[in-house]
């Protein structure tokens, strides 16, 4: 009685689509966590930030706004 020389690879590709399958399922529940992200800077420091490029601050309109003039505006 011979030995299937294929058997072996059908069984380690099975292997390998569960794992991937596995990983893949993990990854989504990883990524679908319900923490919240604070914001990276308060409105105080974009209101900095805004004015050492040379913007005018509109946060007091819409929230974090900077206003920029174009080149080509400019006198």
């Amino acid at each position: 009685m011979t030995r299937n020389p294929g058997l072996p690879s059908v069984y380690l590709r099975r292997a390998m689509a569960a794992f991937l399958l596995c990983a893949v399922a993990a990854g989504l529940f990883a990524a679908c966590t319900t923490t919240a992200i604070p914001p990276t800077y308060t409105q105080a420091e974009l209101r900095v930030i805004c004015e050492r490029r040379g913007g005018w601050w509109r946060g007091d309109l819409i929230a974090g706004y900077c206003e920029y003039q174009s080149a080509f505006l400019a006198p």
